[in-house]
């Protein structure tokens, strides 16, 4: 049965300002606002206007659409343009968000726009909008100098910022300290020592982007210390015994990128609250990275 044509209205598409307006506050929202439950209700607004703006730049008034054909189609561009935006942003390396999906939105909306103030064809909109804006007339020879010479500057700058995007620059790897537990996590890590019980600790250095020989120092401070004491050396001992201002280094070199790790058996043999810092210090002896674990000995 083919529907009667006379109760059909032509799809003039009045809401295609509002849809680029709310286009324009969402992506307003996503860049100042934290996400929320109503910034997420406003993100389904956007997500129809996409596909509403979509559907009258390719439609227009070309064909007789009613109020519910063009819901359908509307809902329907809006799954199928998010879906190429977020496989486009994909493909660029760019995480996928409601923004990145739904931005794209806001030129086509701007473009309907151009073409419903027209009256005619989506290209004769963008035709006469590119002569109005590169229209420079009334210009002396000395202004259209200088507008050649800023939009060639835009132009090019453009062209560099794009091109930037696309470069993958290799990952920078800084030097870095961790302890953990017994169990090789940090959620095992105990504050708390018993005096001449031993705990164990693992340590672990990490090598930067460059090779080099590195010290793995570790420091048994009270926390009352002023700063202005001098620190005595222990030796590698199982347990390693440790009292006030005690200082254990162990040498090593790291490749690129490279890791150590090694379990000491720690024994604090003196009551009161200490620091235990895990110092890695570079070459000349400067200290790259530490780690501090606050602990009670009792």
């Amino acid at each position: 049965m083919i529907p009667d044509t006379g109760a059909r209205a032509r799809g003039s598409f009045p809401f295609v300002g509002l849809a680029a307006v709310v286009l324009l506050i969402h992506a307003i929202l996503v860049a100042l606002v934290p996400a929320n439950p109503y910034r997420a209700g406003f993100s389904f607004a956007a997500l129809f206007a996409v596909g509403y703006s979509t559907l009258a730049l390719i439609v227009g008034d070309s064909f007789r659409l009613t109020a519910a054909e063009i819901l359908a189609f509307s809902t329907g561009l809006t799954i199928f343009v998010t879906s190429l935006s977020a496989l486009g942003v994909s493909l660029l390396g760019i995480p996928i968000t409601v923004f990145a999906a739904v931005i794209v939105g806001l030129p086509i909306a701007i473009l309907a726009s151009f073409a419903r103030r027209s009256g005619g064809g989506t290209l004769a909109a963008i035709t006469s909008f590119s002569r109005g804006v590169l229209d420079f007339a009334g210009y002396s020879r000395f202004e259209k100098g200088i507008v050649a010479a800023l939009l060639g500057g835009i132009t090019a700058a453009l062209i560099v910022f794009v091109a930037l995007a696309l470069v993958h620059f290799p990952d920078t790897l800084s030097p870095g300290i961790a302890i953990y537990g017994w169990d090789g996590t940090s959620g095992s890590l105990n504050q708390t020592f018993l005096q001449g019980q031993p705990q164990e600790i693992i340590v672990s250095a990490l090598g930067g982007s460059t090779a080099g020989a590195f010290v793995v120092r570790i420091r048994l401070v009270p926390q009352n210390a002023t700063g202005n004491e001098s620190f005595h050396t222990v030796f590698l001992a199982n347990p390693l015994r440790l009292d006030a201002f005690a200082e254990y280094n162990v040498s090593l070199v790291l490749g690129a990128g490279q890791s150590w790790t090694r379990s000491f058996s720690l024994s604090i043999e003196q009551p009161g609250a200490f620091n235990l810092y895990f110092a890695l210090l570079d070459a000349s002896s400067s200290t790259v990275v530490t780690n501090r674990l606050p602990v009670v000995v009792t």
